[in-house]
């Protein structure tokens, strides 16, 4: 891949960000549950067409074909159509964590079929993919799966011979779920630091979970719950330097 073809690339999805996020206003979003009778979707979509037209043009005259209005209109066509389509059908769906992942995914491979067709036939698509298809890159990948939910469900079954040795109390009231997500998190960004060698950021993460926890803890009659939350941390902990440590090591 070219920087010109990268360039253009960050710049289709420069666009979709900030017509998206950036220039919808709020009423517009309100008013797209009229769906086929929505003007402010036609608006939302005509925004991304013409940034899209702009970058194409603006990318055609720098490295390109020059002031070729053509290829620039069908791309431009087909992106805003796609957006006008998939935003519509969004609007029939419940507001969702999954819906809205979905809706971006599909307006991001769009924008991958459009680059890669008028990166010389998706030559420069192919070069990417290639580029990304490597043993390390898929090696990163699966350290990011394995700190996810393998290494959920093995903390807790390491944990589970303890947990039954915790005094029955009433339970906080908690977020469902919520520690399961937190360390989650945890995981990733440990592994991302060490990844990056950026091991101060690490300890911050700690200390500023040893923080939060720190008032639970201490209000606790018994030393049994410290103990156990600390195990689990460290577990989380070992398991997210280990693929990472595996990883530098290898590549």
């Amino acid at each position: 891949m070219s920087n010109a073809e990268f360039l253009l690339l960050a710049a289709l999805f420069a666009v979709h960000l900030l017509a998206d996020f950036y220039l919808q206003p709020q009423s517009w979003i309100k008013n797209r549950q009229r769906r086929l009778g929505s003007i402010a979707l036609v608006a939302h979509s005509l925004v991304h067409s013409g940034g899209y037209l702009l970058v194409l043009l603006w990318w055609n005259h720098n490295y390109g074909w020059g002031w070729h209005f053509g290829p620039a209109l069908l791309a431009t066509t087909a992106l805003g159509l796609s957006h006008y389509l998939i935003d519509l059908t969004k609007s029939y769906a419940k507001n969702s964590t999954g819906v809205f992942l979905l809706d971006q995914l599909l307006h991001a491979v769009m924008i991958l079929l459009v680059w890669g067709y008028y990166c010389d036939g998706f030559t420069a698509l192919q070069s990417a993919w290639q580029q990304f298809y490597q043993p390390a890159y898929l090696a990163v990948l699966l350290a990011y799966l394995w700190v996810l939910k393998p290494s959920s469900v093995l903390i807790q079954l390491l944990l589970q011979s303890w947990h039954s040795a915790l005094p029955n109390q009433q339970a906080p009231q908690t977020l469902p779920a919520a520690g399961h997500h937190i360390g989650m998190l945890e995981r990733v960004l440990i592994l991302t630091f060490v990844l990056l060698e950026e091991y101060a950021g690490i300890g911050f993460l700690l200390a500023a979970k040893s923080v939060f926890r720190f008032g639970d803890l201490t209000r606790s009659s018994e030393t049994k719950l410290t103990e156990y939350v600390l195990l689990g941390t460290l577990l989380s902990v070992s398991l997210s330097f280990l693929p990472a440590l595996i990883l530098k090591l290898w590549l």
